[in-house]
């Protein structure tokens, strides 16, 4: 047994080095406010989903399926709770980062271990919701990973079928998938191509389940219609980023709430302007690096340069620090392969082991440089101060728990609940959303969470722009059949250089004059209910 050791420790010892990267911050990580609309909108839909009520068909919902069924299966088996659906969120991270690494597996261990740190890096202060794109972008990195090592075998059909699951989680990861497979069917046998149709159509089928479940209209209206055509004007940022000015409403929240940096750089919309283009600039480049420093295995480089031009339309649509960061992760990875064989190959053969390390510190080096607050501060924060978090400011209602972060805050929080109790009966109807009803560009959607036993009263959990307000939208209709409306004006100063400042139908707003009358105030909400004969709302 002892001599085994030494021939496992090059194998083991990658894996472990990543392992521990991964659980520094995860204290930290799992500590963080579940707060932001999009992580309470993963709890509500995939809550809801195993009593009936489904993504697109019942509930507004902007992606493809995948993730709300991932993570509702995980509570339909083990109850719903923010811990799984995040221990949801930390799979979906490890599988992205086993992808990265067996995607540089050619190149040797310790380049394939800086790729999967070098991702790992980017993403880990964006903390460990089950974020669509996340699942969508570690399926495309595993599913590529086991087509480019399949050859002839079984496993290439395996990672066409990944692929396919990949769209069922990030429709707009549909090119990416293409490249990969078309370049992959390219000059390859029949055999193989017929590997690689058929797990693809494999990992796709569920998509015809969820046809039959909610009808091939509203599919294509949630996955299509809502998100590319009625939300992308109210949620695009300008082309490129100001420079001045930050476009994303919560980055400028942020920088007000941090204060000034400790390190010196751009400022922080300078520096999301810079990132920006340094993507750009790097995807660019990947494409041409394998025939300019002759990489070995260049067909398998010149693959993965083109998944990472193929995501880059994520951040054109939206170039705010956590988008950049989602593409980010893979680009620069790409990236550190690159560097880690260049230094390879310069070295002197009794330093060439220093070849990742040095481009790992190359890579991040860079991207602390560029961006100190948006990726140094944020980093150094997420594996140093905030990994000693173990536990935050929660609450608990109705047997679930829900950590918020801020004491004054869960105050409010419990002191709304239990108005909301106070007037209501379990099977009632709910409604979350901004006092003025003309601008929904954000909510809280954890509240539904926090309270099964009532129902939602509309299919719009999220307030989007352009959705939820829309001329001719069901909300007004919703509203008018509602038990009770918890509205707020914690979002009213929400203002982005797009159409999310421009106020959409007054019928919503109209219906809750006419109809509702207030029960219960306080500083940032309201409760109202229908009012009885002879109020006025």
């Amino acid at each position: 047994m002892r001599a085994r050791l030494p021939g496992l420790l090059p194998t083991l010892l990658p894996l472990l080095v990543v392992a521990a990267a991964v659980l520094v911050p995860l204290p930290g990580m799992l500590a963080m406010g579940a707060t932001a609309m999009e992580e309470g909108n993963v709890l509500v839909v995939a809550d809801l989903l195993f009593d009936g009520t489904f993504p697109h068909g019942d509930v507004e919902y902007l992606y493809a399926p995948g993730n709300v069924w991932a993570v509702g299966t995980v509570f339909w088996l083990f109850g719903p709770s923010v811990l799984l659906e995040r221990l949801v969120g930390l799979a979906y991270r490890a599988l992205l980062l086993w992808g990265l690494y067996r995607m540089a597996r050619p190149w040797g261990r310790g380049t394939a271990t800086v790729a999967a740190l070098t991702a790992w890096v980017v993403l880990a202060p964006f903390g460990l919701l089950a974020y669509s794109w996340l699942c969508g972008l570690a399926l495309l990195c595993a599913g590529t990973s086991l087509v480019l090592d399949g050859g002839a075998r079984r496993s290439t059909a395996v990672g066409a079928g990944v692929l396919g699951l990949a769209v069922f989680h990030q429709v707009v990861l549909g090119p990416a998938v293409l490249l990969v497979l078309g370049t992959e069917a390219w000059r390859t046998t029949r055999a193989r191509r017929r590997r690689l149709a058929t797990g693809l159509m494999a990992g796709l089928s569920p998509f015809l389940l969820h046809l039959v479940l909610v009808g091939p209209v509203a599919a294509i209206e949630g996955m299509v219609v809502d998100p590319v055509f009625r939300l992308r004007a109210g949620r695009r940022l300008p082309l490129p980023p100001d420079p001045s000015e930050s476009g994303d409403m919560f980055a400028r929240v942020d920088d007000l709430l941090r204060g000034p940096d400790p390190w010196p750089g751009l400022s922080r919309p300078a520096q999301v302007t810079a990132v920006f283009w340094l993507l750009l600039a790097t995807a660019a480049l990947l494409l041409v690096l394998p025939r300019l420093w002759r990489l070995p295995h260049r067909r398998r480089f010149t693959t993965l340069a083109l998944v990472g031009v193929a995501i880059v339309p994520m951040v054109l649509q939206r170039p705010s620090p956590n988008h950049l960061k989602f593409v980010g992760c893979y680009v620069f990875a790409v990236a550190t392969i690159a560097v880690a064989v260049a230094l390879g190959r310069r070295l002197p053969l009794a330093h060439r082991h220093l070849a990742a390390p040095l481009a790992l510190v190359a890579i991040a080096g860079l991207l602390f440089a560029v961006a100190p607050h948006h990726l140094g501060r944020f980093t150094v924060d997420a594996f140093g101060a905030r990994a000693a978090t173990w536990s935050t400011q929660s609450v608990t209602h109705a047997g679930r728990t829900l950590p918020v972060g801020d004491a004054d805050f869960a105050a409010d929080l419990e002191d709304v609940l239990d108005a909301v109790d106070e007037h209501t009966d379990p099977g009632d109807t709910v409604f979350v959303g901004p006092l003025d009803l003309t601008r929904t560009n954000y909510s809280e959607t954890f509240l539904y969470f926090l309270l099964p036993d009532l129902v939602p009263a509309s299919r719009h959990l999220e307030m989007n722009p352009g959705l939820a307000n829309r001329d001719g939208g069901p909300l007004a209709d919703e509203l008018h059949d509602a038990d009770l409306l918890v509205l707020t004006d914690r979002f009213d100063g929400w203002s982005e250089p797009n159409t999310s400042v421009e106020p959409g139908s007054p019928e919503p707003a109209r219906v809750v004059a006419e109809r509702f009358c207030p029960v219960w105030a306080a500083k940032r909400h309201q409760i109202l209910v229908p009012c009885e004969p002879g109020e006025q709302g």
